[in-house]
């Protein structure tokens, strides 16, 4: 017998059909690699399940104003469910996110994250370089405190998404940072709905 006789044995293995839904605003960022890829990374080490599809909702070009990850899970109880809202809490899923099977029931309703949205007149990050600039300025003035999720354009705007544990305390950063620097006192920072 010849290793190209050999026929491999069918295996199935049953799932549950799942959806997490996210109302994450991401401008520019790839869902996959933000949301995805680290979830499927984390669903693969505990023999959960597995990521089937990421589905970005765009609000315009490069505009992302939320996320639905469908998901194949073993086991899609309600403790479950929750073990999987808490590995999308680890990677900063905003307020308002819910997972449920994608039959029906009643959804699980989790999220860390509060949203900041900034925005600068497009003069001050006229191309990528200032857009890095500008976002590692933002970035370094909430460490710790925030992940950045992004920017896009908006007429003549240019906005900035972060996410953290507190508006609040993003805001009273950022408001110190911007006071060092009088150029960017055109800059407004609002919380994300």
């Amino acid at each position: 017998m010849f290793f190209r006789d050999l026929k491999m044995k069918p295996t199935t293995i049953d799932v549950t059909f799942v959806e997490a839904r996210l109302p994450v605003h991401m401008g520019h960022r790839d869902a996959s690699t933000v949301f995805g890829d680290p979830l499927n990374r984390q669903l693969a080490a505990a023999a959960m399940g597995t990521l089937t599809k990421v589905r970005a909702h765009e609000a315009g070009p490069d505009d992302i104003c939320g996320v639905t990850l469908h998901l194949g899970l073993r086991d899609a109880s309600r403790a479950s469910l929750e073990t999987v809202a808490s590995m999308l809490d680890f990677l900063h899923a905003p307020y308002g996110s819910s997972i449920r099977r994608a039959d029906g029931g009643e959804p699980v309703v989790f999220g860390v994250a509060e949203g900041l949205e900034i925005s600068v007149d497009s003069a001050l990050a006229p191309d990528g370089a200032g857009r890095r600039d500008f976002a590692k300025m933002c970035s370094d003035a909430m460490k710790g405190l925030a992940v950045n999720r992004g920017w896009t354009r908006r007429a003549d705007k240019t906005v900035f998404y972060f996410y953290g544990e507190s508006v609040r305390s993003m805001q009273d950063r950022l408001s110190e940072a911007f006071d060092a620097h009088p150029i960017l006192a055109s800059a407004r920072a609002r919380r994300l709905a």
